[in-house]
């Protein structure tokens, strides 16, 4: 009897300890997890009917992929081991739009006796994660910040596992890998410094083994619709041969394209003409030139982009498009539009392209600044085409007060001789005044963007000789007050129009299509 009771005991122990076990919590540590005997028991006594259920697992499809796009591979698989629904949620089609490979990803700790600690790709698990969700991929997004081994790794394995389900008699779980990607982002950072110095960035750019596992991946992504390559900072010689594999398999299918900083010295890249369907190309103004504009003018290019960030040469030190060439294009292809744009943390200008049907110049720098003779110089150039122009983000710098100082009399000459300006982003000094001439002189003026704590209350125009007494008296009536002007500028735009905190000016983003 004592033996029954033992064995009893013995297999009640044994149950406890299947329910008991190891987990993994948010900092990747093996931790225990015990359960008592009483509490088991307890539980196990419990009344069914007094278990509540919760309805997660009854989400609509389209709720689950949009939950589902915003985890990360891992946060995704755990979330796909609560129910049978989320499981099935795993695999939906726009879950997997946008795979982010990093230094963590599909990663485990290895101790290295001359670096310590480091994260190396674990080719188990990677494998395995090809295998279930590589015939569900869209888009990869490549972001290395240190480790570029694990990147080309991930790389070299997902081109393996490609080739081998193009055999004759590929294996199951590879059959159809890769073949939905249509979108590849790449993002180099090639501004490197040493810990014991921060200050002293030097810059690096990709190439060797690097860039070729990148082009031998190209060359079997055959039905790619976006290509972003970001901050290569490549040498001469590479560059003229980094679209090679993208031209011979995509020169039809190939919609958006961004090449920026492939060097930092002038190089055209003259693969970029050859893609017939492109419809938006993003490049710094140093990988162009007039033969570059002459191969763009027989495509189907709608969007040029000219981006200049903290990485591309100075502005002084790059030399525009020929007139001729612009004037060329514009033959050719009429319904092109480019967007001159700056994102850099110090000051700076765009590079001003000549006779260009330039159709928004906007600004991402805290510390540029509206300087006359370049407003001079834009208006001069683009009176008939320019829609967009402002700056994005606080400023880093103070703002005149006094009138003569102030950026007002540029704005309004803007507005009077650019009749096309269709939206307009303010974070300088102006005042009250300024606005109400502004909304009453761009006649096609619909968005109109302006700090609330960079106005001023103050009518501090002279009188021109061509207003009437009852519309100074409006002016200076109206200039008074926030409200006032909120209100009259509503009247006049067609919507409620308010002037915008700082919190919401630094979270505007400005649509450069606006206006098209």
């Amino acid at each position: 009897m004592a033996a029954v009771s033992f064995g009893r005991k013995g297999s009640g122990q044994l149950e406890v300890m299947q329910k008991a076990g190891w987990k993994i919590d948010e900092n990747e540590k093996a931790c225990y997890i015990d359960v008592d005997e009483d509490d088991s028991e307890s539980t196990d006594g419990a009344d069914d009917s007094t278990k509540v259920y919760s309805n997660w697992c009854y989400l609509p499809n389209i709720v689950l992929e949009e939950v589902f796009s915003y985890l990360s591979p891992k946060e995704r698989y755990y979330a796909g081991l609560v129910c049978r629904q989320w499981y099935s949620a795993l695999y939906l089609p726009t879950v997997w739009n946008n795979f982010i490979v990093d230094d963590r990803t599909l990663t485990r700790p290895k101790y290295n006796y001359y670096s310590g600690w480091q994260y190396c790709l674990d080719h188990m698990r990677t494998q395995n994660c090809l295998a279930r969700i590589g015939k569900y991929l869209r888009g990869i997004e490549f972001r290395p910040w240190h480790s570029f081994n694990n990147i080309y790794q991930f790389m070299t394995m997902l081109s393996w596992s490609m080739d081998k389900s193009n055999e004759p008699n590929p294996q199951p779980e590879l059959i159809g890998m890769g073949r939905r990607i249509r979108s590849l982002v790449y993002h180099f950072p090639c501004n490197m410094s040493q810990p014991n110095d921060p200050e002293g960035i030097k810059l690096f750019g990709t190439g060797g083994q690097l860039l070729k596992g990148l082009k031998e991946l190209l060359q079997r992504l055959t039905d790619l619709h976006t290509l972003k390559l970001v901050d290569f900072v490549l040498e001469r010689f590479e560059a003229n041969h980094l679209l090679d594999e993208v031209v011979c398999s995509c020169c039809t299918k190939m919609r958006v394209l961004n090449l920026v900083n492939v060097t930092t010295t002038h190089c055209p890249i003259m693969h970029v003409g050859l893609f017939l369907n492109l419809q938006v190309l993003t490049i710094s103004p140093q990988n162009i030139d007039d033969d570059v504009l002459s191969l763009l003018a027989d495509t189907k290019l709608r969007h040029l982009h000219l981006l200049q960030n903290c990485y591309t040469p100075k502005y002084v030190t790059i030399s525009a498009c020929g007139v001729k060439a612009w004037r060329s294009l514009k033959k050719t292809n009429p319904r092109m539009r480019v967007h001159l744009r700056l994102e850099n943390l110090d000051d700076g200008e765009v590079v001003l392209q000549p006779e260009a049907p330039v159709h928004s110049i906007t600004y991402c720098a805290p510390q540029a600044r509206i300087r006359p003779e370049l407003v001079v110089r834009m208006v001069d150039h683009y009176r008939n085409t320019l829609a967009v122009y402002g700056h994005e983000l606080l400023p880093r710098f103070s703002s005149p007060k006094p009138f003569h100082n102030r950026i007002d009399s540029l704005l309004l000459l803007m507005c009077r001789q650019c009749f096309n300006v269709d939206t307009l982003t303010i974070r300088e000094k102006v005042s009250t005044s300024t606005l109400l001439l502004i909304a009453k002189t761009a006649k096609n003026l619909r968005n109109l963007y302006v700090r609330r704590f960079a106005v001023i209350l103050r009518c501090d125009w002279p009188r021109h000789p061509e207003w009437t007494d009852e519309f100074h008296i409006w002016l200076r009536r109206n200039s008074r007050s926030y409200e006032a002007v909120e209100r009259e500028i509503s009247q006049i735009l067609g919507y409620k129009w308010h002037l915008l905190s700082d919190r919401d000016f630094k979270q505007l983003t400005v649509n450069v299509k606006s206006g098209a």
